[in-house]
């Protein structure tokens, strides 16, 4: 059941007031997240969360956002709901015990089927995974990775992978986020029983894999327009306070404009992100569309906001003494987390337009 109106309210009320303590460690922010069950909201209760919406994840996106927390919450979000989404019951009963991400890209950031760099191999009872997957959040600290693969012939698998299973290894990755942790999977010849599977191989994997990068995509979007929310709200705040040639900067009209396309930005995006994560709670049909609309604006538009903000702090914005290159970093990173927004519209157009992409080249 969605929450309320009011409920949402009280749900941002306390996860501002959490998670804008002073001095509080993520490790413990982390347990009070899990213990008050924001990781599975969005889980049918029948799988053990609290059967509400996509909707209301977003609230606790936006916040974290705000914050710029180093938190696995988002990996965990997309686990549970790709795993919920799942035909395979015994593996869809996994979305609310166990923390998980997801590995649905290839050692190049491709999130193009096609493309994968995992290939798997039907033995009968068992599937073998090898290759590797690129860009994976949190995968040191899942228990459960939801793994996209292909096989010679391109059928694609979707498939829940133990993290401790022999053979799977995890390589940090170096990111220009230092909120966020990206990780290569390796599978070296994993041995995964059959039914770990989420659904049957091919068309059916292929479909539950897009809705499961639309959820990517909108909570990134979501966490970005958080943080563009919070540099703007700095960056406003600056130019009433710095005073330059004895006015405050914000009476100069290049800061006002700054602040002027930041408050668009920030407010075109805020609308459009909840448009798409209210969309999450109907048609799944419409999932990839919706997200892949979402990307083409918000991520390039959070990200410019933020850039702005660094700008109307002048010298110190440029430190790192000062948060607004975190804001930026952040706001970057969600922009291309899960498929730059170029890609993305090419899939719109290639959606609108079948064949002219390919009759042009």
């Amino acid at each position: 059941m969605r929450l309320s109106a009011e409920e949402r309210d009280e749900l941002r009320a306390t996860a501002r007031s959490l998670l804008g303590r002073e001095n509080a460690r993520a490790t413990d922010l982390w347990d009070e997240m899990v213990e008050l069950g924001w990781t599975t909201i969005h889980v049918p209760e029948r799988y053990g969360g609290a059967g509400a919406g996509y909707a209301d994840v977003a609230v606790v996106l936006h916040e974290l956002g705000r914050t710029v927390t180093p938190s696995p919450f988002m990996s965990a979000v997309l686990a549970g709901g790709a795993l919920s989404l799942a035909d395979n019951e015994d593996v869809a009963g996994l979305a609310g015990a166990s923390p998980g991400t997801v590995a649905l890209a290839s050692t190049t950031g491709a999130y193009d089927l096609s493309r994968l760099t995992t290939t798997w191999q039907s033995t009968g009872s068992s599937v073998r995974l090898a290759g590797e997957s690129g860009f994976v959040l949190d995968a040191d600290l899942a228990d459960i990775l939801v793994v996209a693969a292909r096989d010679d012939d391109g059928t694609v698998v979707a498939l829940a992978v133990d993290a401790s299973a022999p053979g799977v290894r995890v390589e940090h990755a170096p990111t220009v986020d230092q909120t966020r942790r990206l990780f290569t999977v390796v599978f070296n010849n994993v041995t995964v029983p059959a039914d770990r599977l989420l659904c049957e191989p091919g068309t059916r994997a292929e479909e539950l894999l897009e809705r499961v990068l639309a959820i990517g995509v909108i909570a990134a979007s979501c966490d970005a327009v958080g943080v563009a929310e919070r540099a703007m709200e700095g960056a406003a705040q600056y130019a009433k306070d710095r005073t330059q040639f004895g006015k405050p900067i914000g009476s100069f009209q290049a800061v006002k404009h700054h602040c002027a396309n930041m408050a668009i930005a920030v407010e075109a995006s805020r609308a459009a992100t909840h448009a798409a994560a209210e969309s999450l709670d109907g048609d799944p049909a419409a999932w990839p569309a919706g997200a892949a609309i979402t990307s083409s604006y918000v991520g390039p538009a959070c990200s410019h906001a933020c850039a702005l903000a660094l700008l109307v702090h002048g010298g110190i914005g440029f430190t790192w003494e000062h948060d607004s290159h975190l804001f930026l970093k952040r706001a970057k990173l969600d922009e291309v987390l899960f498929g730059t927004p170029s890609w993305h519209r090419r899939r719109l157009a290639d959606a609108a337009f079948p064949g002219l992409v390919a009759e042009r080249n």
